[in-house]
């Protein structure tokens, strides 16, 4: 596998540092960001392969941070994770090109099926 480069937004470090540590042991580079504002700052420093990016944060919630991706790269990969979200909202994401929800609550498993996804998209 070539070196695939995930970043992990999200401002529950605890979450991030153990989706992280499970991605790595699979073979990601895995980068994280605590907040939708150091994440749009990690994307423009050095564009990752991947996005894990939280709905729910304070300040800057996944949505804005999604729309901030956009405005200077529509083609990046975004999975969206959440432990909570309307349908309304999902809608709302899909319409910004996400490859897919990945529920806090699920396995570690059925994100790398996700990221598998995402490399489908890069080819």
């Amino acid at each position: 596998m070539p070196d695939i480069q995930v970043l992990l937004i999200d401002d529950e470090t605890d979450y991030s540092e153990t989706m992280g540590f499970y991605l790595m042991a699979k073979g990601y580079k895995v980068r994280t960001a605590p907040s939708g504002k150091d994440g749009i700052e990690e994307v423009k420093k050095e564009r990752p392969d991947i996005v894990f990016l939280d709905f729910l944060m304070p300040e800057m919630d996944g949505m804005e941070t999604l729309k901030g991706i956009r405005s200077f790269d529509s083609e990046l990969p975004v999975i969206l994770v959440t432990a909570y979200a309307s349908d309304e909202r999902i809608q709302s994401a899909k319409g910004y090109g996400i490859v897919g929800i990945f529920p806090k609550t699920a396995d570690f498993t059925e994100a790398a099926k996700l990221i598998g996804e995402a490399l489908k998209q890069l080819k």
